[in-house]
């Protein structure tokens, strides 16, 4: 007969199976389900790439074969990672995709088999959630966490695409449990090791996964060191200084040479690796020096076992040792494009990382009916949350808060835990990345669960006792973790396959909180095998398709169309003497005037879900009306300065402390406003039999004839005599036509032009036509 205690664990490890079973069932089967998104494209090339390198270095036979896969420039260029270019991040999450699509690629297709290395990444998360929190509060405590990770829309979307975020989220909560248990449980050296590994692999991933180093050093600082230092006096201080010493000097020492690398390199937008090679002082192997020198620590610990100084164990010390004896050599080693040319190389991915602004493109975010570039107000990231997790689980985790401060004297872990989920929403006050929804603040969704399941338990109890049934809180466990996941889960289930574009009914959901101001989808996963479908089922053989703007040049559609879900006859490009097709997402931020206009008139295909409350989220745009919003942009659009608040704080006060400004919205970047061309909409009021002659004559070549041909043609060529001319050119019947709209509905006309996002037509009254669909000259 086992002991409870063994028998208590058998059951957990039982359940953790279960629970880990469960989650496949629900992931796997939809990984087809999601449109092929804007980055998957990018990653799947590098893993192609990297792939010809593997297939290579299989072959090899003898050390000299090996030789020239190892080269500087092989390496460059079988790994194109962690560099400016098709892919900034590092390797680790693409190797993932690439050894689950090498598994499982013969018997899935190729988007699906490499997206399964997420699916199983959140499943281990939700499993390890699940059995850390179950062993330590119980069945009811971490099957509601578990669940609620698995229920959680957004989360559960971006699960089905392969990209950093979702490895991201596993590493960040791998390392806070094992950072946890390093410190709190005996002959627990191991964890902290793997502290120190896990900290590696999340440098792996992104910059961003790295940020997992703040809430660990915050709490090993404030909870553990200051008592360790007390406990052991001096012995203690004499550890402390010479071993952490020791182990930061190379690092340093790397780091300030990092640093002279990089005041040698051109901007990282426009570093040619292959050509810029600055000679480094230190080799790569530098980044070995603090697991050697934490190897000798350890040996020394162990020969001088009754040492006060070497021989005692320090918890919270141990674990920023191992953190800067593993973690370097880890990142380092885990890009194979980093072996040769080291710091060099790394000295590239410092600039990169620390002047993203200003290496990459600026990416346009839309947030509550505004536009901004890279980030956004400082309230951000607590409003997205409270915006796109379901009430339930929203509502179960701020029980979960409180229940966190009742029992902080006795129980720290809910602390520890508060201190990981606010780590990414604090962060997101500061000017930083804050592009597509909550997807860059996936890590701290998991603590976030986590209070979900303190929270309804917490709530649970305390009714059992009201009833007093206190001793017997089973029943109330079951149907208060019943009523938070089984919420969730219709929420789920209902805006499957766009769980990219879910919000709560708090705003409104999807509906409501496009009106509110909140994109409404961002990474095209709403051109999924449905739409497709229709769409290979509608378009015309032969037809050409292109994005509506610069900010729209996806490679989704050209990789679909190698893949087969686009027909082979389509042309992914305009033509040369007409007007084509046009692509047209539901993506606020990606929005200029001539994507307004076409949005705002009646496409040639649409997808309204009922899932999205019958708002149109994809749509194909026809010629004709790509025509006219053409030639509505050049006759009706301008823009205006972007607003500039000014925060109201005193001078010496903004000189003091110049970040206050930002909780005003004082230095957000804004791209220019939309406007309208009021001398258009004057003329139009004033004149419309005028403005009808003078497009009349400039269709039929009489400018001369007609005094106000020339004043039009002034007004069309604002952009460039030759989209004017592309447009007489290709269709000219459409300047008749938006000359119609101009004259007709110039209210509406205004309301299109001048609102940040876009304009449902349902709001104007219907989509904006011409009165006749076509006037003919004479």
């Amino acid at each position: 007969m086992s002991e409870p205690g063994t028998e208590t664990r058998r059951r957990t490890w039982i359940g953790t199976l279960l629970v880990a079973l469960v989650a496949l069932a629900a992931t796997v089967p939809t990984t087809g389900n999601f449109g092929l998104t804007w980055d998957e494209p990018a990653y799947r090339y590098s893993q192609l790439v990297s792939a010809q390198w593997w297939k290579q270095v299989g072959e090899v036979q003898s050390i000299e074969e090996l030789e020239p896969l190892l080269d500087p420039d092989t390496l460059l260029y079988y790994w194109p990672y962690g560099r400016h270019g098709i892919n900034f991040h590092p390797p680790l999450s693409g190797q993932l995709n690439l050894l689950t699509y090498a598994i499982f690629g013969n018997w899935v297709k190729d988007v699906p088999a490499r997206r399964l290395a997420s699916v199983f990444e959140y499943v281990l998360t939700i499993t390890v959630l699940y059995h850390f929190l179950t062993r330590r509060y119980g069945i009811w405590v971490g099957l509601t966490a578990a669940g609620s990770l698995l229920t959680l829309p957004r989360v559960y979307g971006d699960a089905h695409i392969f990209g950093t975020d979702v490895p991201g989220m596993m590493i960040w909560l791998l390392t806070a449990i094992a950072t946890w248990k390093g410190l709190t449980e005996p002959n627990a050296r191991r964890f902290r090791v793997l502290v120190g590994v896990l900290l590696g692999l999340a440098f792996l991933v992104k910059m961003a996964a790295v940020m997992v180093l703040l809430p660990i050093v915050a709490w090993a600082l404030v909870a553990h060191v200051p008592r360790e230092l007390r406990q052991g006096g001096r012995a203690a201080w004499i550890d402390a200084i010479v071993t952490t010493a020791a182990l930061l000097a190379p690092l340093l020492l790397a780091f300030l040479e990092i640093r002279r690398l990089a005041s040698l390199l051109p901007p990282p937008n426009m570093t040619d690796l292959f050509m810029a090679r600055p000679e480094s002082r230190w080799p790569g192997t530098i980044l070995l020096v603090p697991a050697l020198i934490w190897c000798v620590r350890r040996l020394v610990a162990w020969v001088a076992r009754g040492s006060r100084v070497w021989g005692v164990e320090r918890p919270a010390m141990e674990v920023g040792w191992a953190i800067l004896a593993f973690a370097p050599v880890v990142g380092w080693l885990g890009n194979p494009a980093w072996w040769r040319e080291t710091l060099p190389r790394l000295a590239h991915y410092y600039l990169l990382s620390v002047d993203r602004q200003g290496a990459l493109p600026d990416i346009r975010i839309y947030y509550l009916g505004e536009t901004y570039l890279f980030s956004l107000p400082w309230h951000n990231g607590w409003v997205l949350i409270a915006a796109t997790v379901p009430a339930s689980i929203l509502f179960a985790s701020v029980l979960g808060l409180g229940y966190a401060l009742r029992v902080v004297k006795r129980d720290r872990l809910p602390l520890y835990f508060l201190v990981h989920f606010l780590t990414l929403p604090v962060l997101r006050m500061l000017p930083t990345p804050a592009h597509d929804g909550v997807r860059l603040m996936l890590p701290c969704f998991p603590f976030l669960a986590a209070f979900a399941g303190w929270g309804a338990v917490w709530l649970a109890d305390g009714i059992a006792r009201l009833v007093r049934r206190g001793d017997r809180p089973t029943p109330f466990r079951v149907v208060l973790a019943t009523a938070v996941l089984g919420w969730s889960a219709v929420q789920l289930v209902l805006i499957h396959p766009f769980e990219l574009s879910y919000y709560n009914r708090l705003v409104g959901g999807p509906s409501g909180a496009w009106r509110r101001g909140f994109e409404l989808s961002y990474w095209y996963d709403a051109f999924n095998p449905v739409t497709l479908r229709e769409l290979n089922a509608s378009l015309p053989p032969g037809a050409a398709i292109a994005p509506t703007n610069e900010f729209s040049q996806v490679p989704t559609f050209m990789e679909l169309q190698t893949f087969g879900g686009l027909r082979s006859d389509l042309r992914l490009e305009p033509p040369a003497d007409a007007f084509p097709f046009v692509w047209l997402l539901t993506h606020d931020s990606k929005a200029n005037a001539y994507s307004r206009l076409l949005f705002a008139m009646k496409p040639f295909y649409e997808r309204r879900p009922e899932q999205l409350g019958g708002l149109r989220v994809a749509a194909v745009s026809g010629p004709e009306d790509a025509a006219r919003a053409w030639a509505l942009q050049l006759l009706a659009s301008d823009a205006r300065p972007p607003r500039d608040p000014q925060a109201p704080l005193p001078d010496w006060l903004r000189q003091t402390l110049p970040w206050l400004a930002r909780f005003w919205g004082e230095g957000l970047t804004r791209p220019p406003l939309p406007g309208v061309l009021e001398e258009s909409f004057t003329w139009a009021s004033s004149d419309p039999e005028g403005l009808r002659a003078a497009a009349q004559a400039l269709v039929e070549g009489r400018s001369a004839e007609v005094p106000g041909a020339a004043k039009l043609r002034a007004i069309l060529n604002r952009f460039g005599a030759t989209f004017a001319d592309d447009l007489l050119k290709r269709r000219p019947e459409a300047l008749f036509e938006a000359v119609e709209i101009l004259i007709s509905r110039p209210d509406d006309l205004r309301q299109v032009l001048t609102t940040p996002g876009y304009t449902d037509p349902e709001r104007i009254g219907g989509p904006l036509v011409p009165e006749s669909s076509q006037r003919e000259p004479g």
